[in-house]
């Protein structure tokens, strides 16, 4: 199973442990909208605010994967609006390092 399905399901079941695995220690995620950066500590306790039950997402997709880097896309709707989302992660020693998102609003349906 790839590293990005590993994330997905783990994430999706919300599971902080099997999540924690897969992040490498040094992992930084960056949000797009103001530049902040949240340590594996951080972004694990923001995943599991139940942000993810709040936010739907569709037509998630692989773009690209390999040893060094995950691509993928997606539309999600929540709190933050609906949005495109392009999300770039970096690989390091076969785990999540580096995270940042690239967003675009959409109107609602």
């Amino acid at each position: 199973m790839s590293l990005f399905d590993k994330w997905w399901d783990a994430a999706n079941s919300n599971d902080r442990a099997r999540m924690a695995e897969l992040l490498h220690d040094e992992f930084i995620f960056v949000r797009h909208n103001t530049g902040e950066e949240l340590s594996k500590d951080q972004f694990l306790d923001y995943m599991l605010t139940g942000i993810r039950d709040k936010t739907t997402s569709e037509n998630r997709r692989l773009i690209y994967e390999n040893d060094e880097i995950i691509v993928s896309h997606s539309i999600l709707d929540g709190p933050m609006g609906r949005n495109a989302v392009m999300l770039v992660r970096l690989v390091k020693e076969g785990k999540l390092f580096r995270a940042e998102t690239g967003s675009t609003p959409l109107p609602f349906k």
